[in-house]
């Protein structure tokens, strides 16, 4: 099983990882999971410590925890507003007993970032403001929640403390407060790897 691999180092293509999803959201893999590859180095950056605190923002079907925890012994959380996407990341996690790993359902606005030590993003807002992003209509998408989710965001991570580690993917600098300075980027500049500075 890909999950068995991933803790043996032994390398995974995102079509056999995907197969533990449901056949009904695979469809989504391409345009809004993290490749494996990429989560296992954005995991790899974040996992400072066995204890360190990840949060996913916007997780999805947990993609990005499922492969972190399964190579790093961090800490992974996911947080998804969707009901049904946060189901099928819990009943991965449960199926393959990754202890490291948990998903809330919830608003962004409801989390607090103080529990938290690292942060994964990939552009988690843009259904709110691209139609085409927008996976299913179980969620009222408007324009002014992405201000709104894209804010909270930016303010929780100014407060956290210097040391903090963000990788962003496919998300514009400006959602980065300035207090951060960029470590290296990669993948034709649509990966970014951040570590607080002031």
């Amino acid at each position: 099983m890909a999950i068995d691999k991933l803790r043996a180092n032994i390398s995974v293509s995102d079509e056999e990882f995907d197969s533990i999803f449901p056949e009904e959201v695979r469809e989504f893999s391409n345009r809004h999971y993290t490749s494996v590859y990429i989560s296992q180095r954005a995991a790899v950056f974040l996992a400072e410590h066995a204890h360190t605190q990840i949060l996913d923002i916007g997780s999805g079907t947990g993609k990005f925890c499922l492969v972190g925890a399964s190579c790093t012994n961090a800490h992974f959380t996911g947080v998804e507003y969707r009901k049904n996407q946060n189901q099928i990341a819990q009943m991965c996690a449960d199926r393959f007993a990754l202890a490291n790993v948990s998903f809330i359902y919830s608003n962004i606005l409801d989390i607090n970032f103080e529990q938290f030590d690292a942060f994964y993003i990939f552009n988690p807002f843009l259904e709110n403001i691209d139609q085409s992003a927008q996976m299913d209509q179980l969620i009222d998408s408007k324009n002014s929640d992405y201000v709104i989710f894209r804010q909270y965001v930016h303010d929780q991570l100014e407060k956290k403390k210097i040391g903090t580690r963000i990788v962003s993917y496919y998300t514009g600098s400006g959602q980065i407060p300035d207090s951060y300075a960029l470590k290296k980027s990669s993948f034709g500049g649509t990966l970014h790897f951040w570590e607080k500075a002031n």
